[in-house]
């Protein structure tokens, strides 16, 4: 019996990667057929980011969209299921539960096989080799995922595969024989965790896989981190991701056009260190709080975030180095004290806060709300956005995505800390429903935020007389420092209030000489003028 040998790609120059996809895998490099074994190389790619020339990207996929041997599986993914495999797949579900340590893998696939839920082909050295790799797939899934095929993921796993390999593969592979030209498959944007893992065998199985991301997120390499099964290609530039294009774009770029974006993607390359404004607008911000002395807090208040120590640009995130620190007590040297406190208050792009609390509350239910946006156990930006309750759709995309992504973190990896009786869960609906109501104030302030130069301040004074920071400030404050904003907080009584909700690793204490009980907020001195005729009067008096 044949067995399929099936290659990656890895020799071929990048740069023919488009020609490489839509070429036979006879007219490559490597085609080998024996009485014993066919081998053939295939295309895995990830490409991510866009050309210089954007619209010629985009004309690209709609070209790809026309030809009839290729198939645009995120556009035309089909989700339908016969209620009988349902059914089906939710007895052998039961039975692995039931099992002590679940139902091996090979016990699993014979059973899928029993039950009709994986396709038959036409020809036997086809049917083997589909097993073989479902099997390895799976193998996978079970390596990859902490608790292997016991996970909640596994189930929504199982259902798509038997749902994609009915829809799709055997659509295009029913008579196909080993000799032949394996399917070719384009998908476009963002891929949950099934979707990822049924790419990985249509690779397996030997189809020809380009990934797009025009904002090059690069979620396939979460199954595939090494780059076994599929290569990556990456741009200098990105954009947003946007609807597949279902027409050709009719602009055409002049050659100066061209010649001035290629300047000013060398000019303003990455890691230049000079960039343009707004140059990343399109990226996420990730914080990285910086850890600094009582005296740094204030040299590098002043700095732009590019300047400061660990600003970096990784993927499609800009590592926005930020400060987030308590200032317990009052300084002996009062005058200084204030002085500096007025320094950070001198910004524009700075909010400060004497009134607690400041947040909203709500007692509305958000359990469905969060359930809606999850997807295969994560939050999903895109739902977030498209949700009835988003009140920040007046806003740019490009800041609403970074708005609903700095949700989907700060919901998934919480640094609030947990009361008594709370669940993990309850604290993430607590998160995700405050974070529907960020003030006006501060969104105008993320508006206007360009992640590489000026970083927004939101410095905070606790009066003795007023209330405490409620939980629901704290849980904005967490935000804010984790989307890259810079947070001072000032506390002359050194009382506990972020230390009660807040992981402490996550922020600085400076604790300073005096605690004070009575220190309202003292404003700037407003500096002294002399009126002109003081001044002449003074001259006079001294040479006469």
């Amino acid at each position: 019996m044949q067995t399929i040998t099936i290659k990656s790609i890895v020799e071929r120059n990048p740069d023919d990667w488009l020609q490489a996809f839509q070429d036979s895998p006879k007219n490559r490099a490597f085609y080998e057929e024996t009485p014993q074994q066919i081998s053939f190389s295939r295309i895995a790619l990830r490409v991510l980011g866009v050309p210089i020339e954007e619209d010629e990207y985009f004309n690209s996929l709609f070209t790809l969209s026309q030809n009839q041997n290729i198939h645009i599986l995120s556009e035309k993914l089909n989700k339908h299921i016969e209620q009988k495999d349902f059914q089906a797949i939710q007895q052998i579900l039961s039975q692995h539960q039931q099992t002590p340590k679940g139902l091996t893998i090979n016990r699993l696939v014979a059973m899928m096989y029993g039950y009709q839920l994986i396709p038959k082909h036409d020809d036997s050295t086809m049917n083997r080799h589909l097993q073989l790799m479902t099997i390895k797939v799976i193998e996978l899934f079970q390596h990859q995922q902490s608790l292997g095929l016991l996970s909640n993921e596994f189930r929504r796993f199982l259902i798509d595969l038997v749902k994609w390999l009915k829809n799709h593969w055997i659509q295009w592979a029913k008579a196909l024989k080993p000799t032949d030209d394996f399917p070719k498959v384009v998908w476009y944007g963002e891929a949950t965790i099934s979707q990822r893992y049924f790419l990985l065998l249509l690779m397996e199985l030997g189809c020809d896989v380009v990934i797009f991301h025009p904002a090059k997120v690069d979620e396939f390499a979460e199954v595939d981190p090494t780059d076994a099964f599929s290569v990556s290609y990456s741009y200098t530039s990105q954009t947003t991701l946007q609807p597949f294009p279902d027409k050709p774009r009719d602009r055409q770029a002049t050659v100066g056009y061209r010649s001035s974006q290629h300047f000013e993607q060398l000019m303003h390359d990455q890691q230049s260190g000079v960039y343009r404004p707004w140059q990343f607008k399109d990226f996420m911000p990730r914080s990285l709080t910086l850890r600094m002395t009582y005296d740094d807090i204030f040299i590098y208040a002043k700095e732009k975030a590019l300047v400061r120590p660990q600003f970096d640009i990784n993927g499609n995130e800009v590592v926005i180095p930020v400060i987030f620190a308590k200032i317990s007590g009052v300084s002996s040297q009062r005058e200084e004290y204030w002085h500096l406190m007025h320094q950070l208050l001198i910004n524009p792009q700075t909010i400060f806060v004497q009134e607690f609390p400041f947040t909203k509350t709500s007692k509305a239910n958000f359990h469905f709300h969060y359930k809606h946006c999850l997807v295969n156990g994560e939050l999903s930006v895109e739902r977030i956005i498209q949700s009835d309750w988003w009140q920040y759709g007046e806003l740019s995309l490009e800041l609403q995505q970074a708005i609903a992504h700095t949700i989907k973190t700060s919901c998934e990896q919480p640094t609030l800390k947990q009361q008594a009786n709370e669940t993990l869960y309850d604290l993430q609906l607590f998160l995700f429903k405050q974070l529907t109501m960020i003030p006006q104030e501060i969104l105008r302030l993320l508006q206007s935020f360009d992640y590489s130069q000026e970083i927004p301040k939101i410095v905070l004074y606790q009066a003795p007389q007023q209330p405490a920071l409620s939980r629901e400030d704290i849980a904005l404050l967490a935000f804010l420092n984790r989307f890259g904003m810079d947070i001072v907080f000032y506390n002359p009584t050194g009382q506990l209030d972020l230390e009660k909700h807040l992981q402490e690793d996550t922020y600085d204490v400076h604790r300073l000489e005096h605690m004070l009980f009575d220190l309202p907020y003292e404003e700037p001195q407003q500096p002294k003028t002399t009126a002109p005729d003081k001044i002449i009067k003074k001259l006079f008096n001294r040479f006469f």
